[in-house]
């Protein structure tokens, strides 16, 4: 079986993250752009250094921003289906999601060691 084909981007339309970056350092840093479009380059560096050819993968939200949710799941889960579909209401999530919350670790792990 094959996979999808993912649509074709032409150049014009990818979008560059030293671009983004340049842009956004200087319109919240103030820096002129020769001197954001240098910061942002440095950054992009240590990016494909970390990376070491890996795909980029960037999520629409922040990891870290769940983490307050999911210790109130753990916290206020007692083991009964009442108390599962009380939360996954509450916090708007799936089943799956609620259980892949109960199998992380409390203290969670950053996406790269995943």
């Amino acid at each position: 079986m094959n996979a999808p084909t993912p649509p074709r981007v032409v150049a014009s339309e990818r979008l560059s993250l030293l671009q983004v970056l340049t842009e956004t350092i200087q319109s919240d840093a103030g820096l002129e752009e020769r001197a954001a479009r240098a910061l942002a380059a440095k950054i992009v560096g240590k990016v494909r250094h970390r990376m070491c050819g890996e795909a980029l993968y960037i999520a629409k939200q922040d990891p870290e921003a769940h983490t307050e949710r999911d210790m109130a799941i753990r916290r206020d889960y007692d083991g009964s289906r009442a108390s599962r579909e009380r939360l996954q209401l509450r916090w708007d999530i799936s089943r799956a999601t609620f259980y892949r919350i109960l199998r992380e670790p409390a203290c969670g792990r950053s996406p790269l060691e995943r």
